[in-house]
């Protein structure tokens, strides 16, 4: 741990001699000496630029090499590579990491997705405390991004992929331009994607007897065909006066193209029901259109000594459906009636009614407003007190229309929201030494804030938490957060669809059906009130370089749930009954699946693991065994634990010889790329962890059964929830080859059907992830010889190694129809191979 400014004896050229070949790079000697005796020297550290100033650890740090042995092609697939570390475990938020670029705020992940990870210097991911200096809710981790000075390259890539069982094609073609300077940043990526379709007769899924008799799986699939066509666009400017502007825009086109099944009736044929599909008109279809249109501003400056931000984003997404359901069969049942028409022909002509086509469109537009200040509000002996305000204003328009048959349904739906806010953090004991030195270092932090929605009134959230490192590299943490959280207006007021023969498992009757079921909005649902509380270790040992220890208790309550419908096991019936319909004879034949309200949710667990990254076959100095000296760092900048001017001439952040990811005397980095770090150097890097389920309970409302997620209930058609689960991740890299294996495991779960239903077993799911990459320039001499091969790289990936699916079974030992392997994971094993070149 780097401490405050200490002298130390220069008597011995030796050991002055070994501190220069020791030292960081980053490390410089001061030009003058006026405080000090001739004999002192004073090393100070230079920290790096856009690095994050705070007393919260980060939960890792990844260098420049670290950064290349993952073999990624942007920022979106690195990310992927480091979820792990990346992912709250909070519960709460979207589950993608607030974004930082060089220590400031952006108006979102577009700002960063697509640079290449060549043009990244360090990036730290910090836990989620942090994301209340940048105006956030403690609910998401945050990932600062710090970019190289200078840096220039364009890219084209492509990738192919198949299931391993055939059936589907992936393709995909992107370009890439990035360009940085000292003042300037500019990035265009355009993107172009391509899914073929999944059948249910090339997945060999069992039909019932009237779906074999018209061969029903050629006419559903599992995956639908897709296109997606995506271009991002980026620009920002520093100037002058050290205040910097980022824009950005974007568009996304998606398509989707599903198969649902033959047109099909029962039919009345002498008091007899006969159910059967018809031919004549070919599959039914659902066809989705999304169209997204993105924009963003971002400003950040000083102002007084004060940090500044502030960022404005809109989005508008239009999304088309339409949804064929089967004619009408009144006219042929009334032929049967009359005894002209057999029932059991192939064709009927015109007797038997065209399908239909139900049509929905979607039109939501949001602007999102907030505007930040950071900055020190007074100093104690202990340290600078430091507070956040924040401000904000959204907007959000939901205009929907939906046509089924003669009836027309529209909806349009509007929501301002005004937000306020404040945190501040208070050391305890930092700069006053003596303190520390028997205490260790101690601080506070709290924040408050109040929004008000204009269809829900207003809104509290408030939290306080401590951290607490009694040595150096151990860091204890406490957070307190309650929060109140209105349901979204499109869980409120989304387009009722209903999408007919659905295949659905009926507990009740222990059989698969195919069912109609309806989704949309529901206006009845009311504001969550939210308690949360973790507690968190992270160690960092001194005499073990490169290990980190993290570990996380979270609990969290919360109170009138918004949530989509639940599987529909027996004790979900008896709640919910107005939501399910069965003919005469008990047979399920539809569900209205809108979003539900529940009384209470909780849910208790723990989760810790480590992250280990070495490096080795690195040429070590002749002269090793030479002490290396403390690295002093420089005092705090006046703005407290504020990022430090983009144009700034030192950094901020914790010492980068107590990251996580070390490379050589200290970690964070700079030059090389791929196989930098002296001939024959490479580095490995493992991560792992457990996370344990103590409680997962659901009530629904008074008078109804608890829901015990860990015991035999289920809101999903996946089970249960794991009592354990496991994550490793790891890889190796030297010379311009590398691989990545990541993995999970969950154990196994079980649904109970009560009485009169029937219990289900979900077996234990393993999956394990490659990724191996050759840097084709590191392979000798191939790239004189070919030289298009020049800057390029070839990967290998294949997802589910051992195409573990998970395995479902009744009391009889038997697979319901509805949890045949296709239906489960229709993909399973998956390789591709990607080619990527820069220029």
């Amino acid at each position: 741990m780097i401490s405050s400014p200490r002298s130390f004896s220069a008597s011995s050229p030796f050991i002055l001699a070994g501190m220069l070949l020791a030292s960081p790079a980053g490390a410089q000697i001061t030009d003058t000496e006026p405080d000090y005796a001739d004999d002192e020297i004073v090393v100070t550290a230079s920290l790096p630029r856009g690095a994050v100033v705070t007393e919260i650890p980060p939960v890792v740090e990844l260098s420049e090499e670290d950064i290349a042995s993952y073999g990624a092609s942007s920022v979106q697939e690195l990310l992927e590579g480091i979820s792990s570390q990346t992912t709250s475990s909070r519960g709460r938020g979207s589950g993608r990491p607030i974004v930082l670029i060089n220590g400031q705020r952006t108006s979102g992940f577009r700002e960063i997705r697509d640079l290449p990870p060549e043009a990244i210097r360090t990036i730290q991911v910090f836990p989620e405390e942090l994301a209340l200096r940048y105006g956030y809710s403690a609910d998401e981790r945050v990932v600062n991004f710090i970019l190289k000075d200078l840096y220039t390259g364009v890219s084209v890539a492509g990738e192919y992929g198949i299931p391993t069982a055939g059936g589907q094609g992936r393709s995909e073609l992107e370009a890439n331009v990035t360009h940085i300077s000292k003042n300037d940043r500019m990035n265009i990526n355009l993107e172009w994607q391509n899914n073929t379709a999944i059948t249910e007769s090339e997945r060999d899924i069992i039909q019932d007897a009237a779906g074999d008799l018209v061969n029903l799986g050629d006419y559903r699939t599992l995956a639908a065909a897709t296109d997606n066509v995506e271009l991002n666009a980026n620009y920002s400017r520093t100037f002058d006066n050290g205040m910097s502007l980022s824009l950005n825009g974007g568009y996304v086109y998606d398509k989707a193209r599903s198969l649902r099944g033959l047109p099909n009736g029962t039919l009345d044929v002498a008091g007899d029901p006969l159910f059967r599909y018809f031919t004549e008109y070919g599959p039914l279809r659902r066809v989705q259109e999304t169209n997204t249109v993105q924009g963003g501003l971002t400003l950040n400056g000083t102002l007084s000594g004060w940090r500044w931000s502030l960022t404005s984003d809109y989005t508008r997404e239009q999304v088309n459906t339409d949804t064929d359901r089967s004619g009408d069969t009144s006219a042929l049942q009334a032929a049967i009636d009359a005894g002209t028409v057999d029932p059991f022909a192939t064709s009927f002509g015109a007797l038997l009614g065209v399908p239909t086509t139900d049509t929905a469109k979607v039109v939501d537009q949001t602007i999102n407003n907030l505007a930040t200040m950071s900055g020190t509000l007074f100093v104690l002996p202990s340290g600078a007190v430091t507070t956040t305000i924040r401000a904000g204003y959204d907007h959000e328009n939901l205009n929907s229309r939906e046509t089924r048959g003669a009836i027309v349904s529209t909806t349009d739906l509007s929501r301002d929201e005004l937000s306020t806010g404040i945190s501040v953090d208070i050391p305890l004991a930092n700069e006053n030494i003596d303190v520390v030195e028997a205490i260790g270092k101690v601080s506070l932090n709290g924040n408050f804030g109040y929004s008000d929605l204009s269809d829900f009134g207003g809104l509290v959230e408030f939290g306080f938490g401590v951290n607490w490192e009694p040595i150096d590299g151990l860091v204890f943490s406490a957070t307190a957060i309650g929060e109140e959280a209105a349901p979204s207006i499109a869980q409120l007021g989304n387009p009722i669809i209903i999408t007919p023969d659905v295949t659905t498992y009926d507990f009740t009757n222990g059989e698969t059906v195919l069912a109609a079921i309806t989704t949309g909005g529901n206006f009845s649902l009311p504001a969550e009130t939210r308690r949360d509380i973790k507690l968190a270790v992270n160690y960092r040992p001194e005499w073990l370089d490169g290990f980190t220890f993290l570990g996380e208790y979270f609990r969290n309550n919360s109170k009138d749930v918004a949530s989509s419908f639940p599987l529909l096991t027996p004790e979900i019936e008896a709640a919910f009954p107005d939501r399910v319909t069965r003919d005469t004879n008990g047979r399920l034949i539809a569900i209205d699946q809108r979003p539900v309200n529940y009384a209470e949710v909780r849910s208790e667990r723990i989760r810790y693991g480590i992250d280990f990254s070495k490096r080795f076959g690195e040429q070590r100095s002749s002269r090793g065994g030479a002490t290396r000296p403390a690295v002093v760092a420089p005092p705090p900048p006046p703005e407290g634990d504020q990022p430090p001017p983009p144009d700034g001439e030192r950094g901020g952040g914790r010492p980068e010889g107590n990251s996580a990811s070390r490379s050589g005397p200290r970690g964070g980095g700079g030059g090389g790329g791929p196989g930098a770090g002296g001939p024959g150097g490479g580095r490995w890097q493992v991560s792992a962890f457990h996370t344990i389920r103590l409680e997962e309970t659901i009530k629904i409302r008074d008078g109804v059964e608890e829901l015990d997620l860990l015991d035999g209930s289920a809101i999903g058609s996946t089970g249960g929830s794991p009592r354990h689960e496991f994550e490793i991740n790891g890889g190796w890299f030297k010379n311009g080859i590398g691989f990545r294996l990541n993995g999970k495991h969950q154990t196994a779960t079980r649904v109970d059907g009560g009485l009169t239903g029937s219990n289900l077993r979900f077996s234990d799911l393993t999956t394990l992830n490659l990724r191996m990459f050759i840097n084709l320039d590191d392979r000798g001499n191939l790239t004189e010889k070919v030289p298009f091969l020049k800057n390029s790289r070839i990967a290998l990936k294949m997802d589910n190694i051992f195409n573990d699916i998970q395995t479902v079974r009744d009391d009889s030992g038997l697979i319901p129809l509805s949890y045949q392997s296709g239906y489960v994971d229709p993909v399973g094993r998956y390789v591709e191979i990607d080619f990527r070149k820069r220029f």
